[in-house]
């Protein structure tokens, strides 16, 4: 089950965020790559082409857009099945053209949300005020709310404080139901930002310390040695980073995305620094259907000077 874990606390990174994919080895992937739309509009972001969609769970734009995309955990697999992919909704706003409010008002008619399984979505037009703070972004989910993420200013409809935390994480619950993994996830990235101002950090060893945050295992090393998968999808909630499990499936189980492995594949990590421009880290951590490892798993960086 992925995680998303985002700050707004550090001054030199208006965000920084940390995203681990969670996913069957098997599922055909893409990893981060460029596609020019138009002449004037190029996104980067993975593929999952596991679905015919090929939509994504992550991407930026060179318009500053930002998407990032989770599922949410359904209490029994019948009403995971969608018959619409997720992964459409942050390719379809990360091409858009539209603000963010003209992009959901459009969105509500194009597509029933009813007929997608459960998400929750974070998306926005990356930007900073006066005082070089982040400009708020959205959160978008079917079994939950709409909102405002990082708006001090607002008055959002989300629960609780949540839409003024400064630091905010989520994974497969609804979010004011947080799962200890993410508790752990926020409480590792607001410690982070404290060591790397008090320790004068550059950008390299923030995105290290961010890799190691999102590299946190703390599964249960006997559930993990458990045959059954049932104990070892519950255990997901405790830790970060999931190492491979074995996943037993019977083979009327296994398809072409579901196979004999399941853990955490890909890291990502994206800055966007004072001077307006984008950095999106990716690690590629296993790209077979296997517990070897991918034969690259260092880190590719990719920069993008954003456009207004």
């Amino acid at each position: 089950m992925c995680i998303v874990i985002a700050t707004t606390e550090h001054p030199q990174f208006p965000l920084i965020l940390l995203s681990n994919r969670d996913e069957y080895f098997k599922r055909p992937t893409q990893m981060a790559t460029f596609r020019k739309v138009d002449d004037t509009t190029e996104i980067l972001s993975p593929l999952d082409l596991g679905r015919p969609e090929h939509g994504t769970w992550i991407g930026v734009s060179n318009h500053g857009k930002i998407a990032v995309l989770v599922n949410y955990r359904e209490p029994d697999s019948t009403t995971a099945l969608s018959q619409v992919s997720r992964g459409v909704l942050p390719i379809q706003y990360l091409i858009s053209e539209e603000d963010d409010e003209e992009w959901h008002s459009n969105l509500l008619k194009r597509i029933d949300l009813g007929k997608i399984g459960g998400f929750t979505f974070i998306y926005g037009k990356l930007g900073v005020d006066d005082s070089s703070k982040l400009n708020h972004l959205n959160v978008l989910s079917n079994r939950g709310d709409k909102g405002t993420l990082f708006d001090s200013h607002g008055e959002s409809k989300l629960h609780g404080d949540f839409s003024k935390q400064r630091t905010i994480g989520i994974s497969n619950s609804l979010y004011y139901n947080p799962w200890t993994k993410v508790k752990m996830g926020e409480a590792l990235l607001l410690g982070m930002v404290q060591t790397s101002l008090a320790e004068e950090y550059s950008q390299e060893q923030i995105v290290e310390a961010g890799f190691r945050i999102l590299s946190q295992n703390t599964y249960d090393p006997k559930i993990k040695e458990e045959t059954g998968f049932v104990n070892k999808l519950a255990e997901l909630q405790n830790s970060i980073y999931i190492p491979p499990l074995k996943t037993h499936l019977a083979p009327e189980q296994v398809n072409s995305v579901a196979g004999d492995y399941y853990g955490t594949r890909t890291q990502t990590i994206i800055l966007l620094d004072q001077y307006g421009y984008l950095h999106y880290y990716e690690r590629d951590l296993f790209d077979k259907d296997s517990c070897e490892p991918s034969a690259d798993t260092g880190t590719k960086h990719y920069k993008i000077k954003t456009k207004n």
